[in-house]
């Protein structure tokens, strides 16, 4: 039976494979370090240029809070063997985030990695940083599911109090507007 429902789901595709054009999406992420809400909304008719903006509950340390900026390209990838649509998304950006300090916890808190030994804060920390994005964006092409799913991975460098990380990457699902 699981192989019928997937069939049928690869061959339905073929059918509907054409580039579904939307003018923002608002949704939920799912990562290894940020889980939140997020939102892309484009500003030309082709879907090739927008912002995309996050706010995150960020589980690094005792946890924290991210807002992030993004300006992002996205272009469709063309593989005619598998007629599957495909946005291959680039962007960059800025972010913010706010590590609360709980001594009661005995726990160090947010810290960052000196030659490999952590140092912590000992206190709350307000982080700065530039992103950047690189997604893989799949958009249903059922009329009646406007949804994309994105598969990403965000390098990150914090300049204003570096944290033990510089890698994320996750999930996500958007109901899209057209």
């Amino acid at each position: 039976m699981k192989k019928l429902v997937a069939t049928l789901f690869f061959i339905s595709s073929f059918f509907f494979a054409h580039a579904l054009k939307y003018h923002s999406g608002i949704g939920i992420r799912f990562g290894k370090f940020n889980t939140g809400i997020t939102f892309k909304h484009f500003y030309d008719g082709d879907n090739r240029r927008g912002l995309e903006l996050d706010g995150f509950y960020t589980n690094i340390p005792q946890g924290g809070y991210t807002i992030k900026g993004l300006y992002i390209f996205q272009n469709h990838i063309h593989m005619p063997l598998l007629q599957i649509p495909l946005d291959l998304i680039f962007g960059g950006g800025l972010h913010a985030s706010y590590f609360p300090y709980y001594p009661h916890l005995n726990d160090a808190g947010y810290y960052k990695k000196v030659n490999g030994h952590k140092i912590p804060y000992y206190k709350d920390v307000i982080v700065a940083g530039v992103d950047a994005s690189v997604q893989v964006e799949y958009k249903i092409p059922a009329r009646r599911a406007p949804f994309t799913l994105t598969f990403d991975v965000n390098p990150f460098y914090e300049f204003l109090n570096r944290g033990p990380e510089w890698l994320d990457f996750g999930f996500s699902i958007r109901y899209v507007f057209r």
